[in-house]
């Protein structure tokens, strides 16, 4: 867990004798310690929260759903999340929505990938029935890619095990052959390339589309009635940080390095994320079409009816 907090100096606003000053509102952030969803890490570091007048704690958690949990249960104001568990969450009349968007998968430069060991000797997707593989959470985009991804290529999912280890275990998992292969994300994926515990093996998330939105920021839609302006900072904030770091790799790979602590040989190694500047539903209907097809949710969800218009 991470405790940052940034008293800004607003702006201040002259009316005639008056001095009027924006309302310093602090919040509690929830998000994954990987290069996708550390957007908050970014802005928080660089003071972008603190100019727009919000004091930020920001906790970091194993996976996506834990965040979720979090956000529900009000233990904190807003999170990353993936586009399933919210259509679960729409499905069920729980009142999670999309404020902003976050990182993305770009196969041309993709920032998580499916890895075997070093000298594994599968070849081919069918090659996994009958072994285990790790994906970072059930019921989320990596196991839902992973499925696809095998039955794309030949293989029966259902005689494929998978257990659920987070991205930052899951290079030892695979070297001490835990499991025959798992989802990797950055900077996770290129320390274990670089450590000789891994190779990748397949663009998973390719099965579902060459580009989309892996994470996006979420809150209640009763915590955005209440705090609408507080929430409108905050997504100014976040796009501001996702055109800064996707120009400024070098300054926001020392962030990243600074509190996920990964090798200099690493940063360098690795392929950074790239953020969204903007939200629309095109960037994350396909994963939703595909979690329908495969019933990881009830019924087809549109991404609109996921997204808070501010």
């Amino acid at each position: 867990m991470r405790r940052a907090g940034f008293l800004a100096a607003l702006p201040l606003v002259a009316a005639g004798a008056q001095i009027v000053r924006a309302q310093t509102a602090s919040l509690r952030i929830g998000t994954l310690l990987t290069d996708t969803f550390a957007e908050a890490y970014y802005a928080d570091d660089m003071g972008f929260f603190a100019k727009a007048g919000l004091t930020v704690e920001i906790q970091s958690f194993r996976n996506a759903g834990e965040i979720s949990a979090a956000v529900l249960g009000g233990a904190l104001d807003l999170g990353a999340g993936t586009p399933i568990s919210l259509a679960n969450a729409y499905l069920r009349g729980i009142p999670l929505q999309y404020i902003a968007a976050g990182g993305l998968y770009r196969s041309v430069a993709p920032t998580t990938g499916f890895c075997v060991a070093k000298d594994s000797p599968l070849k081919t997707a069918k090659d996994f029935e009958g072994k285990t593989v790790s994906i970072n959470g059930f019921k989320d985009p990596t196991q839902l890619s992973v499925i696809a991804w095998l039955t794309k290529n030949g293989a029966d999912p259902s005689k494929v095990n998978m257990v659920e280890i987070p991205t930052v275990e899951t290079g030892q998992a695979i070297a001490r052959g835990t499991v025959a292969g798992g989802v990797m994300s950055e900077p996770s994926l290129s320390a274990a390339i670089a450590s000789g515990e891994v190779r990748l093996f397949a663009k998973n998330f390719d099965a579902i589309a060459p580009s989309i939105m892996i994470v996006g920021w979420f809150t209640t839609s009763d915590w955005v009635k209440q705090n609408l302006a507080v929430a409108k900072r905050f997504v100014a904030v976040i796009y501001q940080t996702a055109k800064w770091a996707n120009a400024n790799q070098t300054r926001s790979g020392q962030i990243l390095q600074k509190y996920s602590k990964i090798s200099d040989a690493t940063l360098h190694a690795m392929t950074r994320a790239t953020y969204a500047e903007s939200l629309e539903p095109a960037m994350i209907n396909p994963t939703l079409a595909l979690a329908a097809a495969y019933k990881f949710t009830d019924r087809l969800v549109n991404g609109s009816d996921l997204i808070e218009k501010l």
